[in-house]
This record gives structure tokens, sequence and C-alpha cells, in this order.
């Protein structure tokens, strides 16, 4: 049953260009960013490209790794320490 086209295609990571969707806005949003407060097209392309191989990298390694890093940010509590400059504490 777990090997039917049906089940792998339902269960497989949603990809564009071999990136999952996750690194792909991780990818777009460093590259844009980037490139508004630089305005270079080397920037761009440079970024872009050297970002590509990078995330293709990442998400051959682990394709869920961004997804962990943001559940954990949203879910460990700051300490308001922080807020204030003093220091970076985490408690969970």
């Amino acid at each position: 049953m777990e090997r039917t086209p049906l089940f792998v295609g339902l269960t497989r990571e949603v990809s564009f260009a071999g990136l999952p969707i996750m690194y792909l806005v991780v990818l777009i949003a460093t590259v844009m960013l980037g490139f508004i407060i630089t305005r270079s097209f080397v920037y761009l392309l440079i970024t872009g490209g050297v970002g590509y191989v990078a995330l293709r990298g990442l998400a051959a390694y682990d394709p869920k790794i961004i997804s962990v890093f943001i559940a954990t940010v949203q879910r460990t509590r700051m300490s308001p320490r922080l807020l204030r400059g003093e220091e970076l504490v985490y408690r969970a």
C-alpha cells in the first residue's frame, strides 16, 4: 500500500525547482531583500545561485529542517531580559 504512486505522491514534500516550498520562500526573501538594499544585479545572480545550491544540498540532507527551526522559535518562550538587551535566555 505504501509503495503505490498515489500514496507516494500525496506524502511527498511539495517542491518547486527541486526546493521544498519553505526553502524557496527563504531563498526568495533573502535574495530579493539583498537586491533591494544593494541594487546590484551581480548580487542577485551570485546570491541566487549560491543560495539555491546551498539550500538544495540542505534539502537533500533534511527537507524539514527549516520547519523545525520555525516551530522551535515559535514554541520557545523568550525572557523579557532579551527585550531589554541584557542577555539571551531561553526557557522550555
